[in-house]
């Protein structure tokens, strides 16, 4: 009997992207969960006129009880519900109680923490792969390839650069707001530490159609995550920039004064929250902020350290659209826990979980390039 997957915002701009993987890749029992009825019953019509068979279902992951309930139709999960700093505690609560896989696209640092920090592996019946897709999730399994290439790995430095033409969804503005506010994590000479965000910029090289440009640090869950399953790794840091550069500014300005942050302000008479004033403004006026920006987003990961004596660099690089770059990989995380009994229960990061040669090889099957460039130096 084939196993069922259940996308969890499935009828959204990534869940939608996961879906299409899944439909095109053998899966036949195939749930679309989302709490918008409408788009639900469009995502499954226009299945249907792929000849997709599949099944529509409301899921409102606030509720515990309409949650449980769609679980329990799967027994793969994958989930795309964002902002993940709003949901994804609420949803593992529930998961980890059910004998099922659970992939998803997690891209907060700080629930990132909480769930490494306070969940009880012991008490987890599920196999959970958080932070399964772009950034983290390519960028994670890229850093294991350069970590199982050398002999010792000293420093892995990553970064994203993702372009506002590129983009669709409020979950999306959302988060681009969140890691450019206040302190942020980055992994330094073998400890955590908070700096702020927006800072300790570098010019990097991307693929066409972004080529170079200015990255700063953000906040993402890659130096949570990458010294407890790449053990030895000193220094594990995140950059990013948005598509055009005139964005960047205007964060930062938003930013310093406060707009970015969940402070509630008092208009008309009700208590609101600037940062979800300020994403609907920005959602509404999309169009605008798309002007002068490319069509595709794109990884770069630099991972430092030594083989047979000698230095080296590895550097691995791709661009292609955001919603391609983020689901494609959390349905490839999803088939692996359906045929892989490698992935044990508990809860694991991508290169905790997932084998480079494997991802890379289906990742090329959806003409997803990963560009590998090795350095050598002598001592």
């Amino acid at each position: 009997m084939s196993k069922s997957f259940l996308v969890l915002g499935g009828a959204g701009d990534m869940g939608s992207s996961v879906v299409d993987d899944l439909a095109s890749n053998g899966v036949e029992n195939l749930i679309v969960g989302d709490i918008n009825e409408k788009s639900v019953v469009k995502t499954i019509s226009r299945l249907k006129k792929k000849g997709v068979k599949a099944k529509g279902i409301k899921v409102d992951v606030n509720e515990k009880k309409e949650l449980s309930g769609a679980i329990q139709e799967a027994d793969i999960i994958v989930n795309t519900v964002g902002p993940f700093y709003k949901f994804e505690t609420k949803i593992l609560d529930v998961v980890k109680d059910f004998d099922i896989g659970y992939v998803d696209i997690c891209d907060d640092f700080d629930v990132t923490s909480d769930v490494f920090k306070k969940i009880d592996t012991g008490s987890i019946k599920s196999r959970i792969v958080v932070g399964m897709g772009w950034t983290p999730g390519i960028t994670n399994v890229c850093a294991r390839d350069g970590y199982n290439n050398m002999d010792k790995v000293t420093e892995i430095n990553i970064a994203w650069a993702g372009s506002a033409a590129d983009a669709a969804g409020k979950a999306v503005i959302e988060h681009a707001f969140h890691v450019v506010t206040g302190d942020v994590p980055m992994f330094i000479e073998g400890k955590t530490r908070m700096v702020p965000a927006r800072q300790f910029h570098r010019e990097i090289e991307f693929p066409d159609p972004i080529n170079r440009v200015d990255t700063y640090y953000t906040g993402h869950p890659e130096p949570i995550t990458i010294p407890i399953f790449l053990k030895g790794v000193e220094t594990v840091t995140v950059r990013g920039t948005l598509i055009p550069d005139w964005q960047n500014s205007l964060v930062s300005q938003f930013a310093d004064i406060g707009l970015t942050e969940n402070r509630l302000v008092e208009v008309g008479g009700r208590k609101v929250s600037s940062r979800d004033f300020l994403v609907s403004f920005v959602h509404d006026t999309l169009d605008q902020f798309k002007s002068g920006g490319v069509d595709k987003s794109g990884f770069w990961v630099e991972v430092k350290g030594k083989k047979n004596g000698k230095r080296v660099t590895i550097h691995y690089t791709g661009a292609d659209r955001m919603k391609r770059l983020t689901g494609i990989p959390a349905a490839i995380g999803a088939k692996f826990l359906s045929e892989s009994n490698k992935v044990k229960r508990g809860i694991c990061a991508p290169e905790g979980a997932i084998d480079p040669s494997f991802f890379f090889n289906e990742l090329r099957k959806r003409r997803i390039k990963v560009n590998k460039i090795v350095a050598t130096e002598e001592f």
